[in-house]
């Protein structure tokens, strides 16, 4: 009598997570059909696609069987789970006058209307030059143009642009990394999935800074350098915040592969909020406006420093998941990755040595310190943005195996690839 084979653990979870999520987008449709806002808990259903498909990549990463083929499953699966919303995929969705979605959505409308490349923020502040942050809006107004329209359909896409490329990015350091930083990227991937989807769902930008980071560390790691330090470039014309880190890296991209020449795209493409606020204000301004400064530096020496101590400390619970003025379902999401994220990024410094971990710390330090005293709103937003930035900074520059020195994962500068 021949023994019986095993099932499959990531055909069963496929299964599994197949039946459940078809299930769950079923039952959580209906409010989707009577509410056109963008986000609120008639939206919930919407993160079950994204979700899903992220829990089985991750499952694969857990037994060691991430490959091309398990990454198609995942992307076939999110499709699969998007099927109970695909009469959802033409309805129209609306923003809420006066937040940032409502303003980019407004940007990008008119950046179609107009053929133009004027950044629109007239519209709302009567100037000519950048209020906003940059970048988001002209991936908005391209993705208007290719789906037709603001939908629920284009909602799904975005979500499947992201997973598109945390599967790319998986895929590429699956060999790279040692198996306990590699897990513990997919685990943090994993864990800040529900959020990612509600970032998304929100029309907001840090989803789309992250998607454009991780094709940068995608590039970065297979020797691709001009694209990489491209991809780098644009990171701040979508978050400015996120300009002193962009900085950073570029200088250690460049010195390590010894590619000086570099500079020159990079600086170019830096550059193009300047060249923008040059064409149609006529000023040679490079920050946008609305940079959501929390502090007020109105007192003395000492009034000042209490301020931003003040400010700072307000901001420190939120990388433990906390934030006073939130709502539990806020919190049960950000709780989920938030204080796993920071455990990880002081873990990845901790386990360095020499200037490697003063050069993790400087990242770690140049991309969350604008957001403790600068930006306010939609919590865990930076939190998740920051989070993401420095695990990826810090793991694609190099992390040390157990008991000997790993090697970076940037290309020697004589198989550097351009």
């Amino acid at each position: 009598m021949s023994a019986r084979r095993r099932p499959d653990p990531l055909t069963w979870l496929f299964g599994s997570l197949l039946a459940g999520g078809i299930t769950a987008g079923l039952l959580l449709t209906a409010p989707l059909y009577t509410n056109s806002y963008a986000i609120g808990t008639h939206a919930i259903g919407l993160l079950v696609p994204f979700v899903g498909a992220m829990t089985f990549a991750c499952g694969a990463c857990v037994l060691g069987r991430f490959t091309g083929r398990r990454a198609l499953a995942s992307a076939v699966l999110f499709v699969l789970l998007c099927l109970p919303f695909a009469g959802l995929l033409a309805s129209p969705i609306v923003h809420l006058e006066g937040d940032d979605s409502y303003r980019y959505s407004l940007y990008a409308h008119n950046i179609l209307a107009e053929r133009t490349l004027w950044g629109s923020d007239g519209l709302l502040h009567d100037v000519r030059h950048y209020v906003d942050q940059p970048g988001y809006r002209y991936y908005l107004a391209a993705t208007i143009a290719l789906l037709g329209g603001e939908h629920r359909g284009m909602q799904l896409f975005d979500m499947a642009v992201l997973l598109l490329a945390i599967l790319a990015l998986l895929g590429v350091l699956e060999t790279r990394l040692d198996r306990t930083s590699f897990l513990a990227l997919a685990f943090f991937l994993l864990a800040s999935a529900p959020y990612a989807a509600k970032n998304v769902i929100y029309g907001y930008t840090e989803w789309f800074v992250v998607v454009v980071f991780m094709l940068f560390v995608l590039h970065l790691v297979r020797g691709h350098s001009l694209t990489a330090v491209i991809l780098l470039a644009l990171v701040p014309f979508v978050r400015q915040n996120l300009l002193i880190v962009s900085l950073i890296l570029a200088g250690v991209l460049v010195a390590r592969t010894r590619h000086w020449w570099l500079l020159l795209p990079y600086t170019a493409v830096l550059g193009l909020p300047l060249y923008h606020n040059l064409r149609y204000a006529g000023e040679l301004r490079f920050l946008v406006e609305n940079r959501g400064a929390l502090l007020s530096l109105a007192g003395g020496p000492l009034d000042d420093v209490m301020e931003i101590v003040r400010v700072v400390g307000a901001k420190i619970p939120h990388y433990l998941g906390y934030h006073p003025e939130q709502e539990l379902l806020t919190l049960a999401i950000a709780v989920v990755f938030a204080p796993y994220g920071s455990a990880l990024s002081l873990w990845l410094v901790g386990r360095t040595r020499g200037r490697q971990r003063w050069l993790f710390a400087a990242i770690a330090a140049a991309t969350i310190a604008p957001t403790l005293v600068l930006g306010s709103g939609s919590f865990p937003r930076f939190v998740y943005v920051n989070l993401s930035l420095v695990l990826l900074s810090c793991l694609a520059l190099g992390v040390p195996r157990a008991g000997r020195p790993r090697p970076s994962t940037l290309p020697h500068p004589a198989s550097a690839r351009v």
